[in-house]
């Protein structure tokens, strides 16, 4: 029988935050300085979700960390100055956030580092639907998705006097194929939307037990889900 919804967990980029435009402009802005060629929006895109450091061993053909680090520090330095104002909320991203936050527990789990994903909240004025945002401090390179998760479903346990590590009555929001691995290495079902970075095979084939377009179609999903559990 379905456990009654208790608690979601968002990815940020691509779920709640249209972010290409912004995570393009830093990615040509370190390329150009290192004096390798630019690339398309088009090929940013699917490395837009995972951690900066494979995204950037992507973009440069190597995974030696001096050059990693470097790349990184560049991207930094135009992302710091202007994520706050590139960073682009999902359609009516704010309105279906006011309405799931009275029925449920809301928090973020995502791999942007965390000080980013405050800033880039509190300034869309949504920061405080969220019991917690939780992603990794700027110096971490081997902090996976699902210990991110693991995180944030610890604090929404919390809120809602649960044990822990308790995955039921939670559910994922992503839209990358690591955002579905690694709430399924919690055993939390995954909503994944296919407006994102993905797209719908991307998902499908990484197991996500439901689909929407975007946020507007989550409420009546829940809805949904909620009557399945009351039956």
């Amino acid at each position: 029988m379905p456990v009654p919804t208790r608690g979601l967990l968002f990815d940020l980029d691509g779920v709640l935050i249209n972010s290409l435009p912004s995570i393009h402009a830093c990615m040509n802005h370190a390329l150009k300085k290192l004096g390798y060629t630019q690339v398309s929006p088009a090929a940013i895109r699917p490395m837009i979700g995972p951690p900066l450091h494979r995204s950037a061993g992507q973009l440069l053909g190597t995974d030696d960390p001096t050059k990693i680090d470097r790349f990184i520090a560049l991207y930094r330095e135009r992302y710091d100055e202007t994520c706050v104002h590139e960073s682009l909320p999902t359609p009516q991203m704010a309105e279906v956030l006011a309405v799931l936050n009275p029925r449920f527990t809301l928090a973020v789990a995502t791999s942007k580092p965390r000080t980013y994903a405050v800033r880039i909240l509190e300034h869309l004025a949504v920061a405080h639907h969220f019991c917690c945002i939780c992603g990794p401090q700027l110096e971490a390179r081997r902090e996976t998705k699902a210990q991110v998760i693991a995180e944030a479903m610890a604090e929404v346990n919390l809120r809602t006097g649960t044990p822990t590590v308790h995955p039921q009555g939670l559910w994922m929001i992503g839209d990358r194929a690591h955002d579905v691995e690694g709430a399924a290495h919690h055993n939390i079902p995954t909503i994944g939307v296919t407006s994102g970075m993905g797209g719908e095979h991307e998902l499908r084939a990484a197991g996500a037990r439901h689909l929407v377009h975007d946020l507007r179609e989550l409420p009546p999903l829940l809805d949904q889900l909620a009557r399945r559990s009351q039956a």
